[in-house]
């Protein structure tokens, strides 16, 4: 099992890892710093724990709006696939492709919430001394 040392609003953190995994991680963690900053350079000084909790109640709305995008786009696909199949008309495979992608992208995204609500709860415990 891999560890990687990441910096998040100016604090360090050894953060474990599946091998392999490292410069994923490391990418979260850019995302994570940069919205943590951006965050505590909007709404000035707060604790640590306030700051990573509202960062993750960020992402995970952005995450929310997205997952409620691509279902809006899945249901509009489905009535196009119905209304083409009533037709008799084939429907475009490029409407497959992205319906594809988007799920592949949300999927992405869950990983990272996943990721860093996991990578959270690991910090947490070395700050508190549990870890």
């Amino acid at each position: 099992m891999g560890e990687v040392s990441v910096d998040v609003a100016g604090r360090n953190y050894l953060v474990g890892c599946e091998d392999g995994e490292e410069g994923h991680l490391l990418e979260l963690a850019r995302n994570l710093d940069q919205e943590a900053r951006d965050l505590a350079g909007r709404m000035g000084q707060m604790s640590e724990g306030r700051l990573m909790l509202m960062t993750a109640l960020i992402m995970a709305d952005r995450l929310a709006e997205q997952s409620g995008e691509k279902a809006k786009l899945q249901k509009k696909l489905d009535e196009a696939k119905l209304a083409a199949k009533q037709g008799g008309v084939s429907v475009d495979l490029f409407a497959d492709d992205r319906e594809a992608e988007l799920a592949a992208e949300i999927d992405r995204m869950a990983e990272r919430v996943e990721a860093l609500a996991a990578s959270l709860n690991h910090a947490s415990g070395r700050v508190n001394g549990a870890g």
